[in-house]
C-alpha cells in the first residue's frame, strides 16, 4: 500500500451538490447557498455536472451553461500548481459512480462505514468492474477510508470499541432523522437504545472496524493491500477524547506506517500544494 509524499491529513470534504462550481474554487467563506434534501440521483447527477466544470475552470476562460448551473467566461485565479489539474477524488458506492470516476480518469476513494469487509470486498468488485469496462483508460487509484483504533493493550482496544459503538448508535439515529433536535444535537440515546442497536454492538465494531493492536490493525491493511486498495485513509472521528485519538494515532504512525514504508521521500519528490 503505497504512502503520498508527504503524508497528507484530510481536514474538510466538500459536499459538491451543495457547491457552485466556482464558489467551490473560492474556499474562503460558507457555501453560497444550501439546497433542499436530494435523493441519490439528483445529488449524483449535480456531481456530474460540477466535477468537469471545476476541471474547466482550472484550465481557464471556461463558460458553462448546464442543467443546474450556468455562468459566463471565467478562470481559476490562481490557477493549480499541479499540471494539468490536481488529483481528484469522487467518493463512490453504487456502480454507477465507480464508472464515472474510472471513465474520467479520477480517483475513488470508498468506505464501508460499520458493514464490515464484505463491504469491502463488494466495493474493491465494483471498482474492478468499471475499470475492466474502461481497459483502454490508465487505472486510478483507490482509497479506503475506515475508523480506525490502534490500541495499547487489549482493555484499550475493548474500550475503543465500545466508545465506536456509542458513536455509530448516534450517527445511525442521525440519518433516520426521527429523533428531536435541540441546538444542532438530537435528543440523547439512554442505554436500552443503544442495546437494542444490534447491529453496532461492541463486538460488531472491534470485527467489522479496524480496532486492534498494531499487529492486528498491520493485517488488517495487509488484506486490504491484497485487495487491490492504493491508499489507506484514517478515520479518526469518534466522539473519544482529544488524548485518545492522539495516542491511537501516534502508534499508527510509529508502529504501524514504518511497516508499509518503501522508500523515503525526498524534498524535491513532495508535491506542490
Amino acid at each position: 500500500m503505497e504512502q503520498d509524499h508527504p503524508d497528507s491529513v484530510q481536514t474538510h470534504t466538500i459536499i459538491l451538490r451543495d457547491s457552485h462550481p466556482i464558489r467551490h474554487l473560492q474556499m474562503t467563506g460558507p457555501l453560497p447557498h444550501l439546497m433542499p434534501g436530494l435523493d441519490a440521483w439528483n445529488a449524483g447527477q449535480r456531481m456530474r455536472e460540477l466535477i468537469p466544470a471545476v476541471e474547466k475552470l482550472w484550465s481557464g476562460d471556461y463558460a458553462h451553461d448546464g442543467e443546474f448551473w450556468r455562468f459566463p467566461k471565467s478562470t481559476s485565479v490562481p490557477k493549480p500548481l499541479q499540471q494539468p489539474a490536481p488529483p481528484i477524488w469522487v467518493a463512490a458506492r453504487d456502480p454507477n459512480s465507480h464508472e464515472f470516476a474510472v471513465s474520467n480518469g479520477w480517483n475513488v476513494q470508498v468506505t464501508p462505514l460499520a458493514s464490515g469487509d464484505t463491504e469491502v470486498d463488494t466495493l474493491i468488485a465494483r471498482f474492478g468492474a468499471a475499470c475492466t469496462a474502461h481497459q483502454n483508460l490508465p487505472r486510478p487509484k483507490i482509497m479506503l477510508l475506515m475508523h480506525t483504533y490502534v490500541g495499547q493493550n487489549e482493555a484499550d482496544v475493548t474500550r475503543a470499541a465500545e466508545d465506536l459503538s456509542r458513536f455509530y448508535c448516534y450517527f445511525g439515529s442521525w440519518f433516520l432523522n426521527k429523533r428531536p433536535v435541540r441546538e444542532g444535537f438530537i435528543a440523547e440515546l439512554d442505554d436500552d437504545e443503544i442495546k437494542a442497536m444490534t447491529n453496532y454492538a461492541p463486538e460488531t465494531m472491534r470485527r467489522n472496524l479496524v480496532i486492534g493492536t498494531a499487529d492486528e490493525v498491520t493485517e488488517r491493511l495487509r488484506h486490504y493491500e491484497a485487495l487491490g486498495y492504493d491508499q489507506y485513509s484514517f478515520w479518526i472521528d469518534s466522539g473519544m477524547p482529544f488524548d485518545r485519538k492522539k495516542a491511537s494515532l501516534l502508534r499508527f504512525i510509529h508502529e504501524v506506517m514504518p511497516r508499509f514504508a518503501t522508500s523515503t521521500p525526498t524534498r524535491a519528490e513532495e508535491p506542490a500544494l
